[in-house]
């Protein structure tokens, strides 16, 4: 697997472009055809940022790592899940951005099809193995499972990578042997018979030994931007903390914008809205930052970042500040 890091040499290219944004403003960006895309969908509809005070600006990308590069060009101030993985490797990189929030917790499962001979994780060595894009945290995380849990080498495996939707077509027309699918994508496929060999949370707590699920998103806000806009920042992470809020209370609410914004069917949608508490997150508490710090370590063991994660590229602030805010 390459290095996430690499994009961090492109970025850096792109720095010089980011130019000031207007006070009280804020662009934000997400992957739109990814699991960001309910989140993001909610706090659209739902104008929480509007509530908070705020002008938002809202930029959707095809690809995962696509805000993450938007940011570091200074195209966007906020990505609501920016890859952890991607995250990680350009602040310790030393690109001027930092990571203000836990967003989407990696709630994912190792599935074969239903008539697999494949039986479990182990019987995974030699076969095509289809995940997310290589830079993407999905991809890391899977390769620290295979290489720490199961002790395989880059060259046991084949990685495929793909969105979710597209390794699911591949799983049913056996062009692959298994898949780390996100349960979202699990739910809105009963008829793909597919079979569930190992779990990203169980495989995670085996190889960290412990209880604190892998993240799998991050919210990433620019440097620059915290600070021409000193009180912006708690107030978007405010009004992420809102949003998630009302996705916990108001599940149907959230299938009706997941039809409509979403183009979801009723089913979908609230099979969907049902997963809303075990995929999101919105925290920056000392036990996330524990956790991301040790991801950062794990990601190193397997050389999908370089270097030391700098204590400044996790700031608490804009989330200890938007505790104050009613």
């Amino acid at each position: 697997m390459k290095r996430i890091g690499v994009l961090a040499a492109a970025a850096l290219c792109a720095l010089g472009l980011s130019g000031p944004t207007q006070a009280e403003s804020v662009r934000i960006g997400y992957w739109s055809s990814g699991i960001s895309l309910g989140f993001g969908a909610v706090l659209e509809a739902g104008k929480f940022m509007e509530k908070e005070g705020l002008t938002p600006e809202y930029v959707k990308f095809p690809d995962v790592n696509a805000p993450t590069k938007a940011m570091a060009a200074g195209a966007i101030d906020f990505a609501i899940a920016a890859s952890a993985g991607t995250s990680l490797s350009v602040t310790a990189d030393g690109l001027p951005l930092s990571i203000v929030l836990a967003t989407q917790v990696a709630d994912l499962d190792f599935v074969v099809p239903e008539d697999s001979p494949i039986k479990a994780m182990a019987d995974l060595k030699g076969k095509k193995i289809g995940t997310s894009p290589s830079g993407s945290a999905t991809a890391a995380i899977t390769s620290a499972i295979l290489e720490t849990n199961y002790k395989f080498t880059p060259g046991d495996y084949q990685g495929v990578p793909g969105n979710d939707p597209r390794l699911a077509q591949f799983l049913v027309q056996k062009d692959i042997d298994a898949a780390a699918l996100r349960t979202v994508t699990i739910a809105l496929l009963p008829d793909a018979k597919l079979r569930r060999i190992g779990s990203f949370r169980q495989e995670w707590k085996t190889l960290t030994k412990q209880d604190a699920p892998p993240i799998l998103g991050v919210g990433l806000m620019r440097n620059a931007w915290m600070a021409q806009n000193p009180d912006a920042p708690a107030k978007v992470v405010a009004a992420m903390r809102k949003a998630y809020a009302f996705g916990q209370a108001d599940k149907p609410a959230v299938a009706r914008i997941l039809q409509a914004s979403a183009n979801l069917s009723g089913p979908d949608a609230t099979a969907y809205a049902a997963l809303w508490d075990s995929i999101y997150t919105v925290s920056l508490e000392p036990a996330d930052i524990a956790s991301l710090k040790r991801e950062f370590e794990v990601f190193k063991a397997v050389g999908a970042v370089q270097g030391s994660l700098p204590d400044t590229a996790l700031d608490p602030r804009p989330y200890a500040r938007s505790k104050t805010i009613p």
